[in-house]
């Protein structure tokens, strides 16, 4: 039991709500959409890199995200 515990984290910092990621990606001239894509994305691989890191900043990911979309 204290195995599976320790192996589920918890909500961190860098977690945002769905609303916040939306309007972030509006805020860049995205469609929120977008953002939605973006946010399921990473709330699935429980908010870490392709790496397996988690992640520290989400909106460093969203740039990234967003200039990928672009070039």
């Amino acid at each position: 039991m204290i195995k599976q515990q320790s192996e589920h984290r918890m909500m961190g910092a860098c977690d945002p709500q769905i609303e916040e990621v939306n309007n972030f990606f509006v805020s860049q001239n995205f469609p929120s959409e977008e953002g939605e894509v973006f946010y399921f994305y990473y709330q699935a691989m429980d908010w870490r890199n392709e790496k397996g890191m988690p992640l520290q900043d989400w909106k460093t990911a969203a740039f990234e995200w967003l200039w990928n979309l672009e070039h």
